[in-house]
């Protein structure tokens, strides 16, 4: 029988270690809130931190798919009256104007047609005439199979004082990110994805700066109030029912993520698909 293979992160992967502890979670399921939650909690929040380099950041779990994700970020990442570039070239850019322009934010929409780069010139203008405190835009865009230039954005952005919002949700654990360098203030994750765990669980990525300004925004998207689960679960809890299984799931795909190598062991062999692809 002739093997399928997904040359795009998805569900099609997953570690035999992911799938046993879906199938043995029901013999010692874990209590949300109980003792057994916290070093779950703990061990996965600080496995994507350490997996993806990023000390100065905090990772909040939530369950839902990438785009869980996104609503999170843009519902918490932003005081209602910041202004928001959103640069989309592809469905998911689509996607992000669409959640943003629920949440009633002010829009700089920059459209362009699918797989086209932005033009960073006409970006940079309105960076220097202040005319947006902020942006958002995808990283790997599948709807051509393209990436955008999220370095060159991000040094934009660190010189005019603008905040990144990045949609990661594809390239996450696929491509090389340097959230770093690349000025970015928040992260939109999947536990999916690159990360290979089942499309139930995902995660934001959110700096430690952005985080002290969130106390002090209103909460916008119930139950995705990002600063509000942070602060639960560091103390191993959360303000709402979470996935537990599906975060044992993630915390498998971790120890087999270190085992292959970590994310350089996954960026290699993503890298031999991407170039079939791009």
């Amino acid at each position: 029988m002739p093997r399928v293979v997904s040359l795009t992160p998805a569900v099609f992967h997953l570690p035999e270690a992911v799938n046993a502890a879906s199938r043995t979670y029901g013999d010692h399921p874990i209590v949300p809130r109980g003792p057994r939650a916290r070093p779950l909690f703990d061990r996965v929040r600080s496995g994507i931190k350490t997996a993806l380099h990023a000390p100065n950041y905090e990772a909040v779990m939530l369950t839902g798919s990438g785009s869980t994700a996104m609503a999170a970020v843009l519902g918490s990442c932003l005081s209602p009256d910041e202004r928001l570039l959103v640069i989309r070239n592809g469905a998911y850019g689509d996607r992000l104007f669409e959640f943003a322009s629920a949440m009633r934010q002010p829009i700089v929409d920059m459209q362009l047609p699918y797989g086209e780069k932005p033009d960073l010139a006409k970006i940079e203008a309105l960076f220097a005439a202040n005319s947006v405190d902020a942006v958002t835009m995808v990283h790997g865009a599948t709807s051509s199979c393209t990436l955008n230039p999220v370095a060159e954005l991000g040094a934009l952005t660190r010189k005019y004082g603008k905040k990144f919002l990045m949609d990661g949700v594809s390239s996450v654990f696929v491509d090389p990110i340097e959230l770093d360098a690349w000025n970015v203030a928040a992260l939109m994750g999947s536990c999916n994805k690159g990360l290979h765990a089942h499309p139930n669980m995902t995660f934001a990525l959110v700096r430690e700066d952005l985080l002290a300004e969130m106390a002090q925004f209103p909460q916008r998207a119930p139950s995705l109030e990002l600063y509000k689960i942070w602060k639960t679960q560091t103390n191993a809890s959360h303000p709402y029912t979470i996935d537990m299984m599906s975060l044992s799931q993630v915390g498998a795909a971790l120890d087999f993520l270190e085992e292959i190598g970590g994310v350089p062991g996954r960026h290699a062999i993503y890298a031999k698909r991407c170039k079939i692809l791009r």
